[in-house]
């Protein structure tokens, strides 16, 4: 820690006497701001690159501690340079002429560029650019570098899933981002590396910014899309916004049907005082249908001060999932017995509910962000598992397990200008109730009531300063967590506990002439979700069970980061050291041991590095966009049979296109690729990759848009791995029916962006729920 404070302050040298502070906007002949405008200091003795940074969307750029009597240069496309001397002037308006010369050659289509580095991360741009014609914001993250969609959301590559924010308000719902048109998108930011005003368990971020809001009166806008695989999936959207003067009152709705296929091959080898194998073929569907609601009232008090609430309401449609599952057993090499499992699940579902409030305002100079949230479900699963035999006696399990959960949560932030930066205070509290019942009838496995209880309440502090070369962020984070167990009503002192950890972040960002620098250092954490800590079994077979384990230590996580920018070109590379790194595991039943319990441990330490490199020009209509990206492990894993070495890295690249032909025709491709490599306590035994295509046409000035295309054509989306663990080696093969036509069609009426503030608290909690 010591060693990387002295290179960010090493990175930071170059403070100069005689300095002050020096901002000011950008503007063109019509006095109308421009955005991403260079502006860069220059040395008064060779010219030599001195500090630099680009404007925001209002003009504005700001200095701290410039050395007087230095020139201060302004630029953009299509505009003659600015020059001044800085002498004792701290707010300046500068105002670029047009080039005419140069406007008579070129025509400038977009003003801004598809990416910057940000204080935080990179930003791709969005608004006037190809991007903002794709469709969906699904669409648009699949194209955003260091994003990577899967099966079940996005992953920001060596971070895991990413909290993702719309307009600062945290994503509850996934149909949220198939809500938000792509023409609405001003820009999405990536970070993978957060502060301290996170949650310490949130590894990456996704920031997503839409265009400001325009005009009163009533809008909506509807969406319809079909999905044809083995299946035909569903999903239907209505938004509406009401505004008068100060107030806005909003809506959605929406129903959406999945029907999944998802066969499998596993095999197992135990080896314990028997060398035990059993080779699984699995066939398991799955029908979810949900119709979710949101309403919500938003009301300005003046330009600065808004307050609000938003309510979710969402009903599940509970459907049968049924599950085959056909195995052969053998001991010592020897046929031991032939089993076939005909399992039925019935989920039935309470209404889950969720409210948020909030305030966001200024009073002075001091900024004030302030959210409550509070969250209730509940759901009943009943499993009856029929399992026949052809050596031994067959046998009838039944199962019901009760999960219900209840959250509170609340923070507030508070930031106030200080020593010439930007200071940031508050805290977060989540408190957390969880009531998990197990029963089996049978007996065959122990029945059991558990209930969790968990509070963390979380101080934390950042400030933000522009040095002479780079602007330095830093900031630290407390959390305190007590955390009680209680099973079939009873206090369980040892697997209880109360811990505290600090977590410090500090960064610095640069640019030197076009390039652009971040180095960044964060700790941060990964708690158990609820359901690996609850001691709970569930039925597989006779001879597999699952469980979680009261007694998981949360991770602690040091990463490092560098990252760089230039022109369309990317790169980046981090450390990351997880200790405590929580992962499956199995466990031997004492009392017969060819019964394998499925659980999780901790292992001292996982040691990772992830690099990436990007490309994504502009050439004419086509807009490619390349990404090569890798992660590479250390890892000398122990087990009671074998010592593996998991050390191997996985590669992956992707390539995009995008052709815009005019007249509201446009082509998309996209396409990616997997090779195998080591990941945790196992490896990704197959190389797996993908290709979609989809054609938009839009008529009525871009308020109708059809869309046709294709996912997965070569059905190549499957997965492979094994995996290691104490006594057992389990290889499994997957595959989807991701292969489908899929047919969207999108209409919108005055629509415009909300004016909802709401960031919500507790994230890091609701997502291990």
């Amino acid at each position: 820690m010591e060693k990387l404070l002295l290179i960010l302050l090493l990175f930071c040298t170059g403070i100069r006497a005689n300095a002050q502070s020096v901002s000011g906007k950008v503007l063109d002949e019509n006095k109308k701001p421009i955005p991403y405008a260079n502006v860069i200091i220059l040395s008064v003795k060779d010219s030599t690159f001195i500090v630099g940074t680009t404007t925001a969307d209002d003009g504005s750029f700001n200095f701290k501690e410039v050395t007087l009597g230095n020139v201060l240069k302004a630029s953009f496309v299509g505009y003659e340079p600015f020059t001044t001397v800085l002498s004792n002037q701290d707010n300046l308006t500068i105002v670029l002429k047009e080039d005419a010369k140069m406007m008579k050659e070129v025509v400038v289509k977009g003003n801004a560029p598809l990416h910057k580095m940000t204080t935080e991360g990179i930003q791709t741009n969005i608004e006037n650019t190809i991007l903002s014609k794709l469709g969906t914001c699904e669409d648009v993250l699949a194209h955003v570098p260091g994003l990577t969609k899967k099966k079940d959301g996005y992953e920001v590559f060596g971070r895991g899933t990413p909290i993702i924010y719309i307009n600062g308000r945290q994503m509850r719902d996934a149909t949220e981002l198939e809500r938000l048109k792509s023409s609405d998108i001003k820009s999405v930011e990536v970070i993978s590396n957060p502060g301290s005003r996170y949650n310490a368990a949130v590894r990456a971020v996704v920031k997503i910014r839409t265009k400001k809001a325009v005009g009163d009166g009533f809008g909506f806008d509807v969406r319809s899309a079909y999905y044809q695989s083995e299946n035909v999936d569903l999903s239907e959207q209505l938004n509406w916004k009401y505004r008068h003067n100060r107030l806005e009152l909003f809506g959605g709705h929406g129903y959406s049907l999945d029907n999944g296929h998802y066969p499998s091959k596993t095999n197992t080898i135990v080896q314990t005082d028997t060398l035990w194998q059993q080779d699984f073929t699995i066939e398991a569907t799955e029908k979810s249908s949900i119709f979710k609601n949101t309403v919500g009232a938003d009301y300005q008090l003046n330009d600065s001060n808004s307050f609000g609430i938003k309510y979710m309401l969402n009903f599940h449609h509970d459907s049968p999932l049924p599950l085959t599952l056909s195995s052969d057993i053998t001991a010592n090499g020897t046929f031991y017995d032939h089993l076939n499992t005909f399992a039925m699940r019935k989920l039935s579902h309470r209404p889950s509910q969720f409210i948020n409030l909030y305030y966001v305002g200024k009073i002075g100079k001091m900024d004030i962000d302030f959210n409550a949230d509070y969250l209730y479900n509940k759901q009943n699963d009943h499993t009856t598992y029929r399992e026949e035999s052809r050596n031994k006696v067959s046998r009838t399990v039944t199962s019901d397990n009760q999960e219900r959960n209840r959250l509170i949560a609340s923070k507030l932030t508070l930031g106030y200008p200080i020593l010439g930066g930007n200071l940031s205070v508050g805290a977060e509290y989540t408190y957390t109730n969880r009531n998990d019942a197990y029963s089996n009838p049978e007996n065959y496995i122990p029945s059991s009531s558990a209930q969790l209880k968990e509070s963390n309440i979380a101080p934390f502090m950042e400030y933000k300063h522009q040095l002479s070369i780079c602007q330095l962020t830093a900031g630290l984070r407390w959390e305190a967590v007590r955390f009680n167990y209680y099973e079939n009503g009873q206090h369980i002192a040892n697997q209880s506990r109360s811990f505290s950890n600090l977590f410090p972040s500090i960064s610095a960002a640069t640019q030197i002439g076009g390039l652009q620098m971040q180095l960044s250092y964060a700790a941060r954490t990964r708690r158990p979700s609820y359901r690996q800590l609850s001691n709970n079994v569930t039925y597989g077979n006779r001879f597999l069970m699952q469980s979680g384990n009261p007694r998981l230590q949360h991770e602690y996580i040091h990463t490092i980061s560098l990252g760089a920018m230039w022109k369309f070109i990317q790169f980046g590379i981090s450390y990351n050291d997880r200790r405590h790194a929580i992962v499956y595991w199995s466990e031997q039943d004492s009392h017969n041991s060819a019964i394998t319990r499925l659980t999780y441990t901790n292992l001292p330490s996982i040691k990772t590095i992830s690099t990436q490199l990007a490309f994504s020009p502009t050439i004419g209509i086509w807009t490619p966009e390349f990404t090569a990206l890798m992660k590479k492990q250390w890892l000398t894993l122990h087990t009671s049979t074998k010592t593996y070495k998991l050390n191997k890295p996985i590669w992956q690249f992707s390539f995009n296109n995008n052709f815009d032909f005019g007249k509201g025709w446009l082509l998309s491709m996209e396409s990616y690729y997997i090779k195998s490599g080591d990941a945790e306590i196992g490896s990704v035994v197959r190389n797996s990759g993908n290709v979609d295509i989809s054609l938009t046409k839009s008529f009525l000035k871009d308020r109708l848009a059809l869309r046709i295309g294709g996912t997965d054509l070569f059905h190549t989306q499957k997965e492979g791995g094994i995996s290691y663990t104490e006594s057992m080696e389990t290889q499994q093969i997957s595959t989807y029916d991701s292969r489908q036509f899929v047919l969207t069609v999108t209409y919108k009426f005055n629509t415009s962006r909300s004016k909802y503030k709401g960031t919500g608290a507790g994230q890091a909690e609701k997502s291990r729920l």
